[in-house]
């Protein structure tokens, strides 16, 4: 598995396919985040939708990085798809983690908050639970289950949508909506870490419904 990690890794580095994702993010917190001067925690939802839409696009490129006959040479040596598509998934679960990183500290730098630890938690919990939401959505809009890329950004950008805006549909909308709640950090800690294990299962869910169509495409 780590010989399959550093692969992975070293080709999507090569590929540079993880650029725009990353810059395009880096864009969206410089617009929705600098000079703000509200509550901290009033600034993380812009910054956890940001590393959604983000952590898909990442996904997917770092998926669709091999062609799908190197891919099927690729799984042919490790044996079994699953131990490549879980490569793929613990190198976009790398580059989302710097993504969290600069998602939790450059609001930081560029505005003016009170910033406490229980807030920046907080928000590590909250953009943690959109990176796995994003990833798991990026591997259904990925070459495994969509051949056509056109067809996939559109069933990205509908899936990304739908999980932002459709209330009943947990994680990512009641966990937004409850960083705006007013609630201090303290109160939203417990259900916060419900809505990070929720986001682990629909990345493991995902990641399962992906191997299974791309098992029966093959």
């Amino acid at each position: 598995m780590t010989a399959l990690y550093r692969y992975s890794l070293a080709t999507t580095l090569h590929s540079q396919r993880y650029v725009a994702p990353m810059v395009f993010f880096l864009g969206l917190l410089a617009v929705l985040t600098s000079g703000d001067s509200g509550p901290l925690l009033g600034v993380y939802p812009a910054a956890a939708g940001a590393l959604l839409a983000c952590a898909t696009w990442v996904a997917a490129s770092v998926v669709n990085v091999q062609e799908p006959v190197g891919r099927a040479v690729l799984v042919v040596n490790a044996r079994r798809s699953r131990d490549v598509l879980i490569a793929d998934i613990a190198v976009s679960a790398t580059l989302c983690s710097g993504m969290t990183v600069v998602g939790l500290f450059y609001p930081i730098l560029t505005g003016s908050h009170v910033v406490t630890w229980q807030a920046v938690g907080i928000g590590a919990l909250a953009e943690l639970t959109c990176a796995c939401v994003g990833i798991g959505l990026g591997l259904l809009c990925s070459r495994l289950v969509i051949g056509r890329p056109g067809y996939s950004v559109v069933v990205g950008l509908g899936l990304v949508l739908a999980v932002v805006l459709a209330k009943p549909l947990p994680p990512v909308y009641p966990m937004l909506f409850a960083l705006n709640s007013g609630r201090t950090p303290t109160e939203l800690f417990l259900p916060f870490l419900g809505y990070t294990a929720t986001g682990l299962c629909v990345l493991a869910a995902t990641a399962a419904a992906a191997q299974y169509l791309a098992t029966r495409t093959d």
